[in-house]
């Protein structure tokens, strides 16, 4: 110990000025360093700043006191659901609003003519009427309010009130009009078009005391002149109002008043002093440099002798009301000179277009931009190579020859005769104005070409003969071009709709429907999808449909089976038995056999189910489905669509080493049939409606032994299928397109019994093309004659 000792002291005693030096200087800074007690702060007390903070602390600096404060919000946040359409979010309201006071006695004369005037020009028209409580209306017609109150100068506010309940916010302005007036749609889009919706707008034709604006309206008044009492009748008619949404709304909170103060038995004054004291506004005709323009006739005066005095008053086709008119055949008759008188105007500023475009043309570059024919028309498909070259068809006035690939010759039905008629007709009109001389004898040659981006062009050789005999040629160009596409608007439809689908089942297609019954319930029961299965059992007279020794008891003990398993999801699989009078495979393809089908079928169903038929061959797509729902619109379209149907699986895989059934959506495996009709849905109300349409030309079927009487109109009837029903005797919009998810598997199909030529022709060329495309058919044909050869 000693000995470690000694060894530190020796080295302490080298360094000693060190030691010495570093010990003096410790105490030297103690000695100097200030000595503050209240500079620390005791740690129990919070902090001012945060500690992880390098910023400088600022006694200004507002602080947060979170003492006794609730940790969590007592409200929660509302989550924000965004509006269907942008429109709603922004607040874009449509321009117009068509008002008609009416009554149920004019309901199919005086407003339907004003309906068919007005309403595609303006955004939405409603039609309000007084019918008494206990009365019920005959009426079928859409668009109509009805008011309890039978008081007719309460009319208007319950016009008000409804507007303000159910079209407040949709609606820049209001018009509101009886209906003894012509409204002149164009003129008054075209008015409102041009007047800012930042402005109160309350405009009419003033009344006597230009107070109000004239609803219409005919009374009697007592007037005090020289001491006598005379009566003296006033008119004050139907001149129409425009209201803006910002009175709209300024109405709707005095609306109580305006009922209880109905002094007058004046509507103008009764609405007036309803605006007036709301807005503090008096009745105008003319804001923002715009005026409202109104013709007045004269009560006397007769429509058909002075039509031609009404349209060539100078104010006419400004004017967006002329009035009275109780007639509804002079609101037909001015609509239609207001059309010519428009047409007229429209082919003029045409023309001064076109000359503006020839002389503008002189200044563009040279080599760069062609001025094309008719002027300012789309210009002529350019194509980039020689599968977007555009054919010429050559046809005459009852034939076209080589129009596809599938055919050599083909006539034209009556409407295209009418429509080439009528081409010819109107060409030959104009060559002779240009030549009066000239005498037309016959077409000689003819072609028609369809760009989809610019029309219809014609070339015809026609030949004429001069006064003189002598035979001449001449090649005149035609073009028909197409007009401005516009998108309808359809009622909206949502994919939340339940489906019928049917499926006709008969002896031959047992095992194919028990395979459809496995694919039904894998892909739609076990995803819940909302459609109700009907299988359609056809009955050859003498099959017994009873007990285990029925035809299909198989498949109705699968039907059975399947409800049960999804009772709780409420699918269903049901059946529905048909006793044919004769057997079915002599009437397969009998387009009036599924009408009958579907008359017995829509009798057990509500008229606002939808019904699909369906082909067991299918194969089942939810995207064909929504297609299905969205595609078919109640009152208003029915859907077809085309499918893709598979080729003969022999002539698909000839020479393959690898036979394999599936198909894709490709030219060796099949093509869309534009001949099968077989897939259609439709309402039953719209069905029904049609059928009736029918009944005199095809009874409707009762029962089974109906079928019978309908079978004997095959060689007679012209209805080729329910689609073409439609077609031809329902105003519905009838929908047809190829539909990529719905494939068909190959079937045979059997032509034999058929008793009408044109379904014979039509089920032979469906069963030829479905067999494969040329190629395929070729290399057949030819390897067929090979072997033939070989064996010689």
């Amino acid at each position: 110990m000693s000995a470690i000792i000694n060894v530190l002291f020796s080295h302490c005693r080298s360094n000693i000025y060190l030691i010495v030096g570093v010990c003096l200087g410790l105490s030297i800074s103690l000695l100097f360093a200030p000595i503050e007690l209240n500079d620390c702060q005791d740690l129990d007390e919070p902090l001012p700043y945060s500690l992880n903070s390098n910023d400088p602390v600022d006694e200004y600096e507002p602080r947060l006191n979170m003492d006794a404060k609730p940790q969590k919000a007592k409200k929660i946040p509302k989550v924000f659901i965004r509006p269907r359409y942008y429109s709603t979010e922004l607040g874009i309201r449509e321009k117009l609003f068509v008002g008609i006071l009416t009554s149920p006695e004019f309901l199919h004369s005086r407003a339907v003519a004003l309906n068919k005037t007005i309403t595609h020009l303006v955004d939405k028209i409603r039609y309000f009427v007084s019918i008494p409580e206990a009365t019920k209306p005959n009426v079928s017609l859409p668009g109509i309010v009805g008011f309890t109150d039978t008081k007719s100068i309460l009319q208007p506010f319950h016009t008000l009130k409804y507007i303000t309940d159910n079209y407040l916010e949709d609606y820049d302005y209001y018009f509101f009009i009886k209906d003894t007036a012509y409204v002149n749609a164009r003129s008054l889009v075209e008015f409102v078009n041009k007047i800012s919706v930042s402005q109160d707008i309350y405009m009419g034709v003033p009344t006597k005391n230009g107070a109000h604006c004239s609803l219409g309206n005919i009374f009697i008044s007592s007037i005090k002149i020289n001491m006598l009492i005379s009566n003296l009748l006033l008119f004050y008619l139907d001149s129409g109002i425009l209201l803006s949404n910002s009175i709209i709304k300024n109405v709707k909170n005095n609306l109580d008043w305006c009922v209880k103060t109905t002094y007058s038995s004046l509507d103008d004054v009764n609405f007036g002093r309803c605006i007036t004291h709301s807005t503090g506004l008096h009745c105008s005709n003319e804001i923002q440099e715009q005026v409202y323009h109104s013709i007045k006739l004269n009560t006397t005066i007769n429509y058909n002798e002075n039509l031609s005095e009404i349209s060539e008053n100078k104010d006419f086709l400004k004017s967006i009301t002329i009035y009275p008119l109780y007639d509804h055949l002079a609101i037909y008759n001015l609509n239609i000179n207001n059309a010519k008188m428009e047409l007229k105007k429209v082919q003029e500023e045409i023309d001064l277009i076109r000359k503006n475009i020839i002389k503008t043309f002189e200044f563009t570059p040279k080599n760069k931009f062609d001025l094309t024919w008719p002027i300012g028309n789309q210009p002529r498909n350019k194509a980039f190579n020689r599968f977007d070259i555009l054919r010429w068809t050559y046809f005459n006035q009852s034939h076209v020859f080589l129009n596809d690939d599938f055919g050599t010759i083909k006539e034209f039905d009556e409407n295209q005769k009418e429509d080439i008629n009528s081409i010819i007709h109107e060409t030959v009109e104009k060559v002779r104005n240009i030549n009066n001389g000239l005498k037309f004898r016959k077409v000689v040659n003819a072609y028609w070409k369809f760009d989809s981006s610019r029309g219809i062009d014609y070339l015809f050789d026609f030949e004429f003969i001069t006064t003189l005999g002598k035979i001449i040629n001449k090649r005149i160009e035609v073009c028909k071009p197409l007009g401005k596409v516009e998108i309808l608007p359809v009622p909206y439809v949502t994919e939340n709709s339940r489906i019928n689908m049917i499926i006709i089942i008969d002896a031959n297609k047992i095992i194919q429907a028990l395979e459809f019954l496995s694919r039904y319930e894998d892909n739609c029961m076990n995803r819940k999808d909302k459609i109700s299965l009907t299988i359609i059992l056809l009955y050859d007279p003498g099959n017994i449909s009873k007990g285990d020794n029925d035809l299909y008891h198989k498949i109705k003990k699968r039907a059975v089976y399947l409800t049960e398993k999804y009772r709780k999801d409420q699918l269903k699989v049901t059946w529905f038995s048909i006793r044919l009078p004769i057997a079915f495979k002599f009437i397969e393809e009998e387009p009036l056999l599924k009408v009958a089908i579907a008359d017995l079928y829509v009798r057990k169903l509500s008229p606002e189910n939808l019904i699909l038929f369906a082909d067991i061959q299918m194969e089942l797509k939810p995207e064909y489905f929504n297609r299905v729902r969205m595609n078919t619109i109640s009152q208003w379209q029915v859907y077809s669509p085309i499918p893709f149907t598979q080729y003969h699986p022999f002539i698909v895989t000839y020479k393959e080493k690898i036979k394999n059934n599936d198909f894709d959506i490709l030219h060796n495996h099949g093509r869309y049939d534009e001949y099968n009709f077989d897939s259609i849905s439709f309402y039953v109300r719209d069905y029904m409606t049609v059928r009736k349409t029918t009944d005199s030309k095809v009874p409707i079927v009762q029962t089974d032994k109906d079928i019978s009487s309908v079978l004997k109109l095959l060689q007679s009837s012209k209805i080729g299928s329910i689609f073409e029903m439609f077609v031809v005797y329902s105003n519905l919009n009838t929908f047809r397109a190829v539909e990529p998810a719905l494939k068909l598997k190959y079937k045979e199909i059997h032509c034999t019994g058929t008793k009408s030529n044109v379904t014979l022709e039509s089920c032979l060329r469906k069963k030829n093309n479905n067999l494969g495309n040329r190629g395929q058919l070729t290399k057949l044909i030819l390897d067929y004659k090979e072997h033939n050869d070989n064996k010689i």
